[in-house]
């Protein structure tokens, strides 16, 4: 394939020195943006007066480019290939594509473009995945699991107040990409190499054919700034990290010894020599994939930090990490709603374990200071002074035994014991969690208004999101019939 660049100026570029520095094996996401962005402009050429009808319409109906087009790895990238394509099919006319713009408002467009579609359809994934664990927050509203501080049993909890932590989290994510979103639909093209063209192009009007609510102002600003792609794979890596961390509550609430939660069938491996394993896989590869994607952001973030104004090929790698991290991204939230759909909780196994591990000990100690008016550290100090006795004795929390260590230690503060049946009360971890109605709390009913709340929260994501797909649904057609009326009919 004819190299359109060297031309007189340099000798064939040396087939190593090629595949090293040629980006076109990673363009594919790009060619659909690509192939829109020329269009765009021979539009915004032929409206400026800058390009005749003919020359115009035969462009026009030579970018006629299927995404699925195979890339030729001969040549620099996808902008080369689109040109080169062009002109095989147009001849010279095919030379006054590239009239007015540069590989680098056209490039930072596109990515632009990819990421826009990208950040869309994240959103939607993020919105069905937390339908999942809302759907599941809702079946275990009464199941009582333990929370853990410093991986130790802390206090009673709901299944659901579990599952809505995530949900909190997640809703984090989305306003961040939709606030990313604001700042990636904004358009360089009329930027050119650094310094904008001489040649009088509207830039709004080839904003708004492109779908973009902005433009870029400064020309050295739009061909050289990724921080909006860093912003990009910053939140993707928050994605990551929070379904991480998930995964690696499963992976502990999940082992023989918690048995809180039973992780499905379908998800999870077994031992190649030891047949009693049950390996929740799953969520071990999603713990590896968030390395990946955060790797991917830090090695970004090092090869912008000291690039020089304005464009430096070195961006070009900045494009690869980005794909991949979406991917993985977009991937690992598919999975794990199914994961989560068949995901069960044992709340017996839950209450056994908090009642073992004294996880009621300072509502015990609050009851004390609110009910026999001692002050909360010492009731504090009582109060683990009974804890310590009980484990020393290995005496069971809800024995006799128990009570009558505590009696004693309130006794030593010179306050009235309570009666067993109280006490039991007290050590329940039911009765702790329907007794907190704080806001935010673990009660049912505080879950529910959470649920409640995050439903309706989901449905002006999902509103939002169709807003904005309208939008540029509106101006794809307005696009298309710019371009219906130059080409004068139907295409070929």
């Amino acid at each position: 394939m004819v190299d359109l660049l060297r031309g007189r100026r340099l000798e064939d570029i040396n087939s190593l020195a090629l595949d090293y520095t040629s980006s076109i094996k990673r363009d594919t996401p790009l060619l659909k943006p690509v192939v829109a962005i020329n269009k765009a402009h021979i539009v915004s050429l032929f409206e400026a007066g800058l390009l005749e009808k003919e020359k115009a319409s035969q462009i026009l109906r030579a970018l006629d480019i299927e995404q699925g087009t195979q890339l030729n790895v001969e040549v620099e990238d996808v902008h080369m290939f689109v040109e080169q394509m062009v002109k095989e099919k147009v001849g010279e006319v095919g030379g006054f594509l590239n009239l007015g713009k540069s590989r680098n408002d056209q490039v930072a467009s596109a990515i632009r473009i990819a990421i826009r579609e990208s950040i869309l359809d994240l959103i939607t994934s993020l919105i069905n995945l937390i339908n999942v664990l809302q759907l599941k927050a809702a079946e275990n509203s009464d199941k009582i699991i333990p929370s853990y501080t410093h991986l130790q049993v802390a206090q009673p909890i709901t299944a659901a107040h579990w599952l809505l932590a995530y949900v909190d989290m997640l809703k984090r994510d989305i306003d961040r990409l939709f606030q990313n979103y604001e700042r990636v639909n904004s358009s360089p093209m009329g930027a050119a190499a650094c310094a904008g063209t001489t040649l009088n192009i509207d830039r709004h009007v080839e904003a708004e054919l492109l779908g973009f609510k902005s433009v870029v102002a400064n020309s050295l600003d739009a061909v050289s700034s990724r921080d909006f792609l860093l912003e990009y794979m910053w939140v993707l890596s928050s994605i990551m990290l929070t379904i991480s961390r998930m995964s690696e509550d499963i992976n502990f609430l999940s082992n023989n010894e918690v048995g809180v939660i039973k992780v499905p069938d379908a998800y999870s491996s077994t031992s190649s020599a030891m047949p009693q394993k049950k390996n929740s896989v799953v969520t071990e590869i999603s713990r590896a994939t968030s390395a990946i994607v955060v790797s991917n952001l830090f090695g970004a973030m090092c090869i912008y930090k000291g690039l020089p104004l304005s464009y430096n090929l070195d961006l070009q790698e900045m494009t690869p990490k980005t794909w991949e991290s979406y991917e993985q991204t977009k991937r690992t939230i598919e999975v794990f709603r199914g994961l989560l759909a068949n995901l069960e909780f044992d709340g017996k196994r839950g209450e056994e374990i908090l009642v073992q591990n004294f996880s009621t000990a300072m509502e015990l100690a609050e009851y004390i200071t609110i009910e026999m008016r001692v002050p909360f550290r010492e009731a504090h100090h009582l109060v683990g002074s009974y804890v310590k006795q009980c484990i020393g004795d290995r005496v069971e929390p809800t024995s006799e035994g128990a009570y009558k260590i505590l009696v004693k230690e309130l006794e030593r503060y010179g306050v009235k014991a309570i009666s067993f049946k109280d006490y039991l009360k007290l050590i329940d971890p039911k009765e702790s969690v329907f007794k907190k109605t704080i806001y935010g709390a673990p009660n049912p009913s505080s879950t529910e208004r959470m649920m409640e709340e995050g439903r309706q929260k989901n449905l002006e994501y999902m509103n939002a999101v169709g807003r904005e797909r309208e939008r540029l649904d509106k101006a794809s057609l307005r696009f298309e019939d710019k371009i219906e009326k130059i080409i004068g009919g139907e295409k070929s």
